[in-house]
């Protein structure tokens, strides 16, 4: 019988990894089990915290933000040319859509003149009504013009940025979303289930929505 309390969670911590292993998933997956399933993978739409963080692993965006919770740039660098209009830059090399084309200054005003069209009823439009106009001056630059002052402004802008073309064609970017992010969507079978892959090795994730704690637990010890 094991006695001491460090033991007991060495021999325990032993026996998770051991039945882990004995039961890998298919294609050495990572499989993270969540208390909430991802609601949404259009990012015009994502406003819970499962679905906002999936959409970053999908889409990139024009700012982020540092440890000190201040604006910075992603995508994109900004200046303020007066308090109402900001011109933004897209930094080069800019990253790529699935189907070749690169990211552009059109990708970005049609994602944000969608947020902003009321037939789209996207929650983030409240946050972004202020926006009077956006000039694209080339394919790397574009101009956004205010109805007024707001020094917030850039950390407004944290939506993934989707292609032009796919908004104009109505795509149904929760069931097939194109982003540029480090991942890519390989399969969603059910609402509590994602299949992603990461670009650069082609690592799968899947995200599993597991409510019960116990559950996860039970879960995780016969390597589902």
């Amino acid at each position: 019988m094991v006695r001491s309390p460090f033991l007991r969670a060495l021999v325990l911590s032993c026996l998770v990894l051991f039945l882990a292993a004995c039961s890998r998933p298919e294609h050495d997956s990572l499989r993270l089990g969540l208390a909430n399933g991802v609601t949404t993978l259009d990012p015009r739409f994502a406003t819970d915290a499962v679905s906002s963080r999936v959409n970053r692993l999908l889409y990139q965006r024009l700012a982020d933000f540092d440890d000190r919770q201040q604006p910075v740039p992603a995508l994109a660098r900004w200046e303020r040319l007066a308090p109402t209009h900001y011109r933004f830059r897209l930094i080069e090399p800019r990253p790529r859509y699935d189907d070749g084309h690169l990211l552009d200054a059109e990708d970005v005003r049609a994602t944000y003149m969608s947020v902003l069209d009321p037939a789209t009823a996207s929650p983030h439009r409240g946050s972004l009504k202020l926006i009077r106009e956006i000039r694209v001056l080339d394919e790397r630059t574009l101009d956004f013009l205010l109805d007024r002052p707001d020094p917030l402004f850039p950390g407004y802008l944290t939506l993934g940025i989707l292609p032009a073309r796919g908004l104009a064609e109505g795509r149904d970017f929760n069931r097939r979303p194109e982003g540029t992010g480090p991942f890519r969507l390989l399969a969603r079978p059910d609402a509590g289930r994602v299949v992603l892959e990461r670009r650069r090795d082609g690592q799968r994730v899947e995200i599993l929505a597991v409510k019960d704690a116990t559950v996860r637990v039970l879960k995780l010890l016969r390597g589902e």
